[in-house]
């Protein structure tokens, strides 16, 4: 027979996103002097976070260029890795 009893699959709507939504996941420059200054210290991101008072994921978005560092981070990423700011965030 050419019949079941299974309901039919509705189609999901689609919502168009709102301006704030579509920039959302868009990344930033990779920010390569965060990286190096980290790497000439010899730290990971996990041993970098501890001393920053942050988490790795933090670190880790900050790197990606995800997320920008609020003042209290930026100053103990400047005092642990002894960089002035401007030098390790200079797309700020």
């Amino acid at each position: 027979m050419g019949w079941s009893m299974t309901k039919p699959k509705r189609k999901k709507k689609r919502k168009s996103p709102s301006p704030l939504e579509e920039f959302r996941n868009i990344k930033g420059s990779k920010r390569e002097q965060l990286i190096a200054a980290r790497k000439v210290k010899r730290l990971t991101q996990g041993q970098l976070a501890k001393r920053a008072g942050c988490s790795t994921a933090m670190i880790s978005h900050l790197e990606n260029g995800r997320l920008n560092p609020n003042a209290d981070i930026s100053i103990q990423l400047e005092q642990v890795l002894e960089i002035p700011f401007y030098e390790l965030f200079p797309d700020l």
